[in-house]
């Protein structure tokens, strides 16, 4: 699959602002997470790169949640993303978008989670995702989601962390309250 946005950048900036390096970027949010959680998440991204070749790297970074997320897409929308490798202070999680729909896939019952779509596995190790059970589970959601794989293909990664902090503020403007209208001085 090739890319029809050229290289490695952050969504939403304009092109004389593109983060040269993403992976440089990145690294730095991996080093917010204590060494273990980094080095796992690290590991599993490049088990998720090799597993799911071609498809786009979409990074989130959620600052009040504590989490970096990383939805692997066959567009530049996370959101169409097949899963997503999620950090946390404490653990690794790997979501499945289509989670719910993946209840056959998933006899020994892993896949927690209560939302209307998305399900997740805590992974404790990089042996972990390796395990058969996640691997049919990976290989469902593959068949689900209708995507073909090109091993030769490479996959951009896009960095969302600028139109996140956008939409906060429009957000945050829009809860503000509205100021009571003054009221007009009568004319003397």
């Amino acid at each position: 699959m090739d890319s029809p946005l050229p290289g490695r950048y952050v969504l939403g900036m304009p092109a004389n602002e593109r983060v040269p390096n993403a992976e440089a970027v990145l690294a730095s949010y991996f080093a917010r997470y204590a060494p273990a959680v980094a080095k796992l998440g690290k590991a599993l991204r490049a088990k998720l790169r090799a597993r799911l070749p071609g498809l786009f790297e979409i990074v989130y970074l959620y600052e009040k949640q504590q989490s970096l997320v990383i939805s692997y897409s066959p567009s530049v929308r996370g959101y169409e993303g097949l899963c997503a490798l999620a950090l946390y202070p404490d653990c690794v999680k790997l979501f499945f978008t289509n989670g719910a729909l993946l209840s056959k896939a998933d006899p020994k019952k892993r896949l927690q989670g209560s939302g209307k779509t998305a399900r997740y596995v805590v992974l404790k190790s990089v042996a972990d995702f390796g395990r058969e059970d996640i691997q049919t589970l990976m290989a469902a959601a593959l068949k689900l989601a209708n995507v073909r794989l090109d091993p030769g293909a490479k996959g951009s990664v896009i960095m969302k962390v600028e139109s996140q902090k956008r939409r906060a503020r429009r957000t945050s403007k829009a809860a503000r309250p509205t100021p009571a209208p003054r009221s007009a001085k009568p004319r003397r």
